[in-house]
């Protein structure tokens, strides 16, 4: 059994975000940005640069000349698709590698990726914040890489109780840990001094109440919907149970999903490009 006060300790270890990362992270809550400042930053962080325009020139965007910098990335994908991607890449990565494969590290960002995809093209559907959507979906599940890179073992117990028992990987966590990877996401997103509705919708995604806000309700449902398409490995094959509360507070209509769903997919195929090397 792992102990919360175990967790936050541990998480010590993980690597500080890149200054330029955390700029961007802080300026989602803003509504003023130095927006030609913050470009000229990005742009010379060559690692986030180079992950950033092989999205940008990826055949999903359809650009009929070659995107060469993050100037002209935010001109033809507007900044704050832009700053959204700079997020992610500057995120993935941030994790040692184990040396064991039970885990499947790419299985995990591709479904990460998806459910980000997902959360975004609801925002962007609802009328809210597309870039924090965006971040939460595809941190929702971050507490899984906390406890494979630094509880190792205790994880691989958690990962042969759920195929035992076939659950989910979250009853596994439970049962075999006494806490769960939203808990120890959860300690990660406070480290990394992320917005406040990030860190509740880590928290909460697997059971958003009315408290956690609608971004926590948001990313639910993402997570949801990408397990049902399939996208990516999250540690196990089940649908997750979908809160009906969450539905309905965020006023969705099933009669708009097949159009979601062909959107969050396109979005997909841009975006995985962030996990290619």
């Amino acid at each position: 059994m792992l102990t919360i006060d175990q967790v936050a300790k541990a998480i010590q270890q993980v690597p500080s975000l890149s200054a330029v990362v955390l700029e961007v992270l802080a300026s989602f809550d803003r509504e003023n940005i130095e927006i030609a400042g913050l470009v000229q930053k990005l742009g010379q962080d060559q690692g986030l640069t180079a992950r950033v325009l092989r999205v940008a020139n990826s055949p999903f965007y359809g650009m009929s000349s070659k995107v060469g910098s993050i100037k002209e990335a935010v001109v033809v994908l507007g900044f704050h698709n832009v700053r959204s991607l700079v997020a992610a890449a500057g995120i993935i990565g941030q994790f040692p590698e184990t040396e064991h494969p039970d885990f499947d590290r790419i299985g995990f960002w591709q479904h990460s990726i998806g459910t980000a995809a997902c959360a975004l093209v609801l925002a962007k559907s609802l009328g809210q914040n597309q870039a924090l959507a965006f971040t939460a979906g595809l941190l929702h599940d971050i507490g899984k890489l906390a406890l494979d890179a630094y509880f190792h073992e205790d994880f691989q117990l958690v990962l042969a109780h759920r195929v035992a028992e076939d659950s989910t990987l979250l009853e596994a966590e439970r049962t075999v840990l006494g806490l769960d990877h939203t808990l120890v996401g959860h300690e990660l997103a406070k480290r990394w001094k992320f917005p406040a509705a990030i860190q509740l919708a880590i928290r909460d995604h697997h059971q958003p109440e009315s408290e956690s806000g609608p971004l926590a309700d948001l990313v639910h449902v993402a997570n949801v919907l990408c397990h049902a398409l399939a996208i990516g490995n999250a540690g196990y094959e089940m649908v997750p149970h979908l809160s009906s509360s969450a539905w309905s507070r965020l006023g969705l209509d099933w009669d708009t999903m097949p159009a979601l769903w062909t959107e969050t997919e396109q979005q997909y195929a841009g975006l995985s490009l962030l996990i290619s090397e």
